[in-house]
């Protein structure tokens, strides 16, 4: 290096400690470069440690797009520097001298480092739970420190509040199989130290990760801080759970035998080429017998930013709802009637200088093409997901598209005019919405005919009756479910027996016959059987609301008839 060269790279130190922070001039400094050891290009996002000569942590903080990392306003002393990052050997420099109004720099070359698998005793590791996991070649050593690299910068990420984040936050109810039913949300915008956050480590292992509110229960999820700590790690254990699809498991449960509080038990899934945290799953431990499920927990997603940062772009917690029901010797018993989800979504995220960083989370959809029981495309049928108010309408092509849907399990429903009318709303279709992707689907609108035909399949009936079908909806034109629905009719008969003209009845026996079915969830009923060519009265009733009676006569002919009834909530 020459005079000139030596003289620029002095001023360009000067320059960024100026640059960095005003008093960077006037106090003890150390820069700190953080390359990768091949190629030298600068390791974005490392942790950088400054480590005091007695040994503790004295700073840390990540390298910016330049591998840089600085350290100011230190006092006089010894120190060495510490650098590690995801998929890369952890580097440390000798023990250094800052004196008085000094600047110093060092820099630290990372070297490859993946995960091993081979020669490792994997299978008798599987089987092992440690606290505190450690040892030299164990393989579930190896999958926490990367792990844990990503909580430190995750961590390190929520200290520097430099993101302006938009989220969106939603709540969820499902039904027992998981299918969403209603969904509200929320869309927030801002600068924030982290989207999500959990309560403080000592206070979960306290206090648990579930408590009751006035009537309610509240569930907590750990964030990075949480995870790192004392408190969760000489409380819980850890195994390896094995690789699935590129991605090498490390789970944890809670140790010893205290059960007085709920904690929480699960597994944090590590990219096997790259090394890096893709997501943590939990369920909880320690609830009421009847609370447990295995849909009971949450999801907290990890992903590095471009400028190294780690952020938690999506988390969700799915809590039960309980009911009660009681039994025949009038015990009472509780159980899960459903379920409450709740979560967030970054969908984008910016710096503090206005940069954007991109789209954090890939919506989903369904996209397909609707055709008649011929085949033939259906133009004007209404396309809609249960729990979402997206609605769509088939084009001349029969073709339709719903997009931004967040991953999940939905229902599907299509309608057609003409139908409705008559009192046919078929079952929702269910379909898995997966990040990213749109799910594709052919639907075929049965005919009228195909319609009561179905309802009444494999049903023996008198031979001449026919079918009366339909649906109970209520003032919105929603479903009505398990409404009771009766049907009755009246038919005359001469004293001494036969059958006579019901429209000339001269003096006769009177007598009314009925069926009564209870609807479906989706408010769907069916009469399978009922006579052709008489007066037939329709209504549903539940509680004290009770329909306008129908009255229709179904000639003989017809294979049956298709009603709609209006219940008031």
């Amino acid at each position: 290096m020459d005079l000139r060269t030596a003289s620029l790279a002095g001023l360009v130190v000067a320059l960024l400690c100026a640059a960095l922070t005003p008093a960077a001039a006037a106090a003890q400094t150390v820069l700190v470069r953080v390359v990768e050891a091949e190629s030298l290009a600068p390791s974005v996002g490392a942790i950088a440690h400054l480590v005091g000569g007695d040994g503790a942590t004295v700073r840390n903080t990540l390298t910016d797009e330049r591998g840089r990392a600085l350290f100011v306003g230190l006092a006089p002393g010894a120190y060495r520097v510490r650098a590690e990052m995801i998929g890369l050997a952890t580097a440390e420099t000798d023990l250094f001298t800052v004196s008085e109004g000094t600047t110093v720099t060092q820099e630290l070359r990372l070297e490859a480092s993946a995960i091993q698998l081979e020669g490792l005793q994997v299978e008798a590791e599987a089987g092992r739970c440690r606290v505190r996991p450690g040892g030299e070649g164990a393989i579930v050593a190896q999958v926490w420190d990367e792990a844990r690299k990503a909580l430190s910068a995750a961590s390190l990420t929520d200290r520097a509040d430099s993101y302006r984040y938009e989220t969106v936050h939603y709540d969820r109810q499902l039904d027992r199989t998981g299918v969403v039913l209603s969904e509200e949300r929320e869309r927030r915008e801002g600068f924030m130290s982290t989207p999500f956050e959990s309560r403080p480590a000592e206070d979960l292992a306290l206090n648990g990760y579930v408590r009751r509110s006035g009537g309610d229960y509240v569930y907590y999820a750990p964030d990075a801080n949480a995870l790192l700590s004392d408190a969760f790690l000489d409380a819980h254990c850890f195994r390896y759970e094995g690789r699935e699809d590129g991605l090498l498991g490390l789970g944890f449960e809670p140790v010893g035998d205290r059960k007085a509080v709920p904690d929480i038990s699960g597994t944090m899934w590590v990219d096997a080429e790259s090394a890096e945290l893709r997501w943590l799953e939990f369920k909880y431990r320690f609830l009421d017998p009847e609370m447990m499920s295995d849909q009971v927990g949450g999801r907290v997603d990890f992903e590095r930013m471009p400028d190294g940062r780690w952020i938690v772009p999506e988390w969700w917690i799915r809590m039960p709802v309980m009911s009660s029901m009681t039994d025949f010797r009038n015990n009472r018993r509780s159980y899960i009637a459903r379920y409450h989800q709740t979560g967030g979504l970054v969908v984008s995220a910016r710096e503090a200088g206005g940069r954007s960083l991109g789209g954090r989370v890939q919506t989903g959809g369904v996209e397909g093409v609707v055709t008649d029981s011929l085949g033939v495309p259906r133009a004007g049928v209404r396309v809609g997901v249960v729990g979402s108010n997206q609605e769509v309408f088939t084009d001349d092509r029969g073709a339709f598209s719903i997009t931004g849907l967040s991953e999940g399990r939905y229902r599907v429903r299509f309608v057609d005019p003409e139908l409705e009318k008559l009192g046919y709303i078929p079952e929702p279709v269910g379909r898995d919405v997966i990040r990213g992707e749109l799910s594709r689907m052919e639907y075929h609108m049965p005919s009228i005919g195909d319609v009561l035909f179905e309802a009444c399949r494999g049903v023996e009936r008198e031979a001449g009756s026919v079918v009366l079908a339909g649906t109970v909806v209520d003032g919105l034109g929603r479903p009505f479910p398990e409404a009771t629905v009766r049907v009755s009719w009246i038919w005359y008969a001469q004293r001494s027996g036969g059958w006579i003209d019901p429209d000339r009845p001269n003096g006769i026996r009177e007598t009314t016959d009925a069926f009564e079915v209870t609807a479906s969830e989706a408010g769907a009923f069916r009469f399978c059987g009922v006579p052709v060519d008489r007066t037939l009265t329709l209504y549903a009733a539940s509680g004290e609301a009770q329909s306008a009676p129908v009255e229709l006569r179904i000639p003989e002919w017809e294979t049956g008839a298709l009603r709609v009834l209006v219940l008031e909530r």
